[in-house]
């Protein structure tokens, strides 16, 4: 289970990406499984995050996932 993450709206997360020095687009494929009473179906889904180094030094992940992103 992956660990909670702040929501951010564009606008802060805009800020927090311009206090940063170094940025670097990382990315994370879950599955959304659900059970029909005799197998599961699982769908792949992806989660895009902007992981970047803090002029303090800290590393912070941002989520940068939107509708996009797992268009078909």
């Amino acid at each position: 289970m992956a660990p909670p993450t702040k929501i951010l709206g564009h606008d802060v997360q805009q800020r927090m990406l311009e206090r940063s020095q170094e940025c670097a687009l990382k990315s994370l494929t879950q599955n959304e499984c659900a059970f029909n009473g005799h197998e599961y179906m699982c769908v792949p889904f992806k989660r895009l995050f902007q992981q970047c180094v803090m002029r303090d030094g800290r590393r912070l992940n941002i989520e940068v996932t939107d509708e996009a992103t797992n268009g078909r």
